[in-house]
C-alpha cells in the first residue's frame, strides 16, 4: 500500500530567526524549499508587518485562492505593509548597506541546541 502525504512546513516563528541565513527551518536543516509540498509564514513576526504567505505549486494556489475565506473577503495588502516586509528582507539579508545580515550576526553569537 503506498501512502501519499504532503510535507506542509510552518515557518512562522522561524523565518528571519533561525538558520544560517536565516531563511527558516529549512535554512537550519539544509532541506531544499523546493522538497517541501507547502511553505507558510507570517509576516508579523520577524518582518514586524501584517499578513502572511503561502508557497506551493501553481494547482495548489489555485485552489487556495478559490476556496481560501482570507482570498475571497480580504482584500490585498496595502503598499506601506509590503514596503515594510521588504525593508525587514532588506535589514535581515544585509541588503541595507551593512556587510552581513542582522540574522547572520545573531545567529554567529546565538547557538541553538
Amino acid at each position: 500500500m503506498e501512502i501519499q502525504c504532503y510535507l506542509y512546513v510552518d515557518e512562522a516563528h522561524s523565518i528571519g530567526a533561525i538558520g544560517p541565513r536565516g531563511r527558516g527551518v529549512c535554512d537550519y536543516w539544509g532541506v531544499d524549499p523546493a522538497d517541501v509540498d507547502i511553505l507558510m509564514g507570517t509576516f508579523t513576526k520577524s518582518f514586524a508587518s501584517v499578513g502572511g504567505y503561502v508557497a506551493a505549486d501553481k494547482k495548489t494556489i489555485d485552489y487556495l485562492r478559490q476556496r481560501s475565506f482570507g482570498q475571497v473577503y480580504e482584500t490585498s495588502m496595502v503598499p506601506g505593509t509590503v514596503q515594510q516586509v521588504i525593508s525587514a528582507l532588506n535589514i535581515m539579508t544585509g541588503k541595507d548597506g551593512t556587510k552581513t545580515g542582522k540574522v547572520v550576526r545573531l545567529a554567529s553569537i546565538v547557538t541553538i541546541s
